[in-house]
């Protein structure tokens, strides 16, 4: 297994990992099963760990002058994490690839805010990711139960893959001791988490060490931190998930916090000081002996990589008299400004899907070109308070439609100003477009054009099974909060190409397999969670998403118009996901049908020869004249035992279905109760989809009366607690579907 190691921690890396170690399964032997390697996956012989490291910069200057104020430290939500995430998908992907069960957890995870059933644990995550670090030998738990790197100290954040692969093992850390008990952590938290309530000191052995921290009330470090409630209050002698709710129901949700526990920490071998730079430690660092002009051409390269549209580099000489922009309020001693520039992309005014791309790709950027500043040995950061767009007309490459991101570094780059447009390869051929979407990383490919669209809507139309209002119900509450409900009402229409892009004439779908072992898990093992399933559903839609960009980048250049949607009919509902609600797995059904890639299943989800029901769709609509993929006639449904129809908790599945005719091929139309699904898996009123793995014992049968009015009712008297925010649901039809696929 040496060569798979050494394959799966070069994957890592290259996925922009900076750590990289791997546990044998021994070494979580104490942990709780119910939150540890083997009882989310019962044959696991490994974990393997990744990190990327904060830069410095960021978490040096923040949170100042109280721990509200944040900007660069949002990198962790907006960038780090979703990274972290997309290295667990794809190094789970790549082991199940080569023969291995492999199941992604994700970076921040799927948290019990209480104890469930013998876990006795508050903020109980899937798996702690901290001790991950220490067992593959990352790391030690300092003082304030951090995982503290010898590289890094607490700047970096971490994920991990559980695998049934017998990996090779990295060896416990043994250097110096990575926390002195200097107790920074203790006297800067400001609501003095590690002094009261603490209930006793901790003493956790992982692999043949003990690491001893304060035990600390859960509720207490996350008052701010996590629940966004202001720290100028009276904060409690004694805090509680009651106590929680009380102030937000009282006061409302203020802003989070900076984790001072990692601002003021570092590890002694790196740690000095400079009081005129920041008020905590710095890291020591050494630079690299790359040239200005090596660092620029790296630069270049990321953005070109990256697909960003202008690039634009100033010195902090030309902007020193500006009455608009100071550098040295968000970087003391800055000496550059370089500016990333991505052009909004056509028609995406109600796409809101789009707008997140855009914004997803700018932040991943501006952080991987503050990132190699940061390993070059520099002062890098991104994410503060200054005027993009201002810094972009400053330096000249400011236009309309556009948005900008600033990263500002101490590296001496240019000694004027410099700008760049970069351009992406034309790509148009239908070959060429396949083959580019599996480069980017879709396992599946299907084209049809508008003609065959057409004739599946007035196929549809005649059948006359759609109804012609939808009534949903809205929570306007807040995340921690009780529902508060809102009924809107809308007319149901099929979406033309036409309202996606004018002048529409083809579609392009891409799909995309999550492991299998994310939904064989779900629910029935010791860990009894829907956590990873629930995280491959938001993950897989954002890869899918990033994938469909590039790839209208490449249409662009080829002198065409496209954008993207998850719902290209509009007939998808909704499922609850600590992410937010998301397009349900019945979204683009018909598009992967219509591009010869999936065949409708009876339980209304799509089904494809490599993959079962276990992947998503997007669909990309674009005025390029693409030819039509053969539709695909499966019949795995009519050898079924149909299980799905017993598994659903709220019997909405009725096991028939109607056909549409499309090119002379009979497609089914499956038929079942959307009210009830929806009560399950959009509303999270059924306990078994999901609920009551959570903690979360209301479960209530599906009324006679199938109205707004019913969910109203029910969803604003049910006690949701804090755990709200994390419901989740795996849809029972799916969990036992036969359908695997060949892969």
């Amino acid at each position: 297994m040496r060569g798979l190691t050494e394959r799966v921690k070069n994957l890592a890396i290259e996925l922009g990992a900076d750590l990289v170690g791997v546990s044998p399964i021994d070494r979580f032997k104490n942990a709780p099963l119910r939150m540890s390697p083997q009882g989310l996956l019962p044959g696991a012989r490994s974990v393997v760990v990744a990190a990327i490291h904060h830069p410095d910069a960021c978490i040096e200057l923040d949170g100042e002058p109280t721990a509200h104020e944040m900007g660069p430290y949002g990198l962790q939500s907006s960038v780090m994490n979703p990274r972290l995430d997309d290295i667990s998908f794809l190094l789970a992907r790549f082991l199940e690839d080569e023969g291995h069960v492999a199941l992604p957890i994700a970076a921040s995870n799927i948290w019990r805010y209480t104890g469930y059933k013998d876990l006795k644990v508050d903020f109980a995550p899937d798996m702690a990711h901290r001790y991950a670090a220490v067992a593959a030998g990352l790391a030690e738990i300092g003082w304030s139960g951090l995982a503290i790197s010898p590289e890094f100290g607490p700047r970096q954040r971490w994920v991990s893959v559980v695998t049934e692969a017998d990996l090779i093992a990295t060896p416990m850390y043994t250097g110096e001791p990575l926390c002195d008990k200097c107790m920074a952590c203790v006297n800067n938290c400001p609501v003095d988490a590690f002094r009261k309530e603490v209930r006793k000191i901790n003493e956790i052995e992982i692999g043949g060490r003990t690491f001893k921290f304060p035990d600390t009330n859960k509720w207490r470090c996350a008052w701010a931190e996590h629940f966004g409630l202001n720290l100028a209050h009276d904060i409690p002698e004694h805090i509680d998930e009651a106590v929680i709710e009380h102030y937000l129901e009282k006061y409302g949700r203020h802003k989070g916090t900076f984790g001072y526990c990692l601002k003021f920490c570092m590890v002694p071998e790196r740690r000095y000081y400079e009081s005129s730079y920041a008020r905590g430690p710095r890291r020591h660092k050494e630079k690299s002996d790359m040239t200005a002009s090596e660092l620029v051409r790296n630069i270049e390269e990321i953005c070109r990589t990256r697909l960003i549209d202008v690039l634009a580099i100033g010195s902090a000489a030309d902007l020193k008299d500006d009455p608009a922009i100071h550098l040295e309020y968000h970087l003391p001693n800055a000496t550059t400004a370089i500016c990333l520039g991505l052009r909004e992309l056509p028609f995406t005014a109600d796409n809101a899907e789009v707008r997140t791309s855009v914004v997803r790709r700018l932040n991943y950027t501006a952080f991987k070109v503050t990132h190699f500043l940061d390993k070059a040995g520099y002062a890098a950061t991104t994410g503060t308070k200054i005027a993009d767009n201002t810094v972009a007309e400053r330096l000249g490459i400011y236009q309309p439609g556009m948005r900008f991101i600033t990263v500002l570094t101490d590296a001496d780059l240019v000694d004027s100003k410099q700008s760049k447009s970069l351009k992406p390869k034309a790509v148009s051929a239908p070959e060429e477009l396949r083959q580019l979407g599996g480069e980017l990383g879709a396992d599946l490919v299907g084209f049809f054009n508008k003609d065959r669209y057409q004739e599946f809507l007035d196929s549809l139309n005649a059948l006359d099974v759609l109804p012609q209002e939808i009534e949903e119900v809205m929570d306007i509450g807040g995340i921690n909060t009780p529902w508060v409900p809102e009924v809107a009402k809308r007319a149901l229409e099929v979406n033309t190409l036409e309202k996606w892009l004018p002048g529409a004439k083809s579609v392009i779908v891409l799909g995309l397999h999550f492991a299998h072992s994310a939904l064989d898990t779900a629910k029935v093992t010791p860990a009894e969670t829907v956590g990873p399933y629930a995280f491959v559903q938001y993950e897989s839609l954002l890869l899918l998403a990033d994938m469909a960009y590039e790839m209208i980048k490449h249409l662009r250049a080829a002198g065409h118009e496209a954008t993207f949607t998850f719902d290209l009919t509009g007939l998808a509902s909704k499922t609850t996901n600590s992410r937010g609600m998301l397009p349900d797995m019945r979204a683009n059904l018909f598009a992967a049908v219509l591009g010869g890639l999936a065949y409708p299943g009876l339980n209304g989800h799509p089904i494809t020869e490599p993959y079962g029901v276990r992947q998503r769709f997007i669909a990309i609509v674009t005025d390029l004249e693409l030819p039509n993929d053969p539709l695909k006639v499966l019949s795995i449904c009519d050898d079924c035992e149909k299980v799905c129809l017993g598994a659903c908790p709220t019997k909405a599945l009725s096991g028939k279905a109607k056909h549409l005719t499309v090119e002379n091929t009979s497609i089914p139309f499956p038929v079942f109760d959307t009210f009830a699904c929806d009560w399950a898996k959009r509303y999270s009123l059924s306990g078994e989809e999901g609920p009551k793995y959570w903690g979360i014992e209301e479960s209530y049968p599906v009324p006679d009366n199938k109205s707004a009015d019913e969910i109203v009712k029910v969803v604003s008297r049910t006690e949701w607690g804090t755990q709200k925010l994390h419901l989740n649901v795996a849809e029972e039809c799916l969990r036992v579907c036969p359908a695997r696929g060949n892969k």
